[in-house]
């Protein structure tokens, strides 16, 4: 299977540009919440890194 942005962007449920997960973070970093981003494999999150690199501000 192809890896696609749009294809991450069904895997997430969300799309990490428009519409990126909020952290409600109070000084401090909470390790119990486990980052949505856990379900990409290696090669997708290497793919999504590049793509938002070059499509971002």
């Amino acid at each position: 299977m192809e890896i696609t942005f749009e294809s991450i962007c069904a895997k997430l449920g969300f799309n990490p540009i428009t519409n990126p997960p909020r952290y409600d973070l109070k000084g401090y970093e909470d390790d119990s919440k486990e980052s949505p981003f856990a379900i990409l494999d290696l090669e997708e999150i290497e793919f999504l890194c590049d793509y938002m690199s070059k499509h971002m501000n």
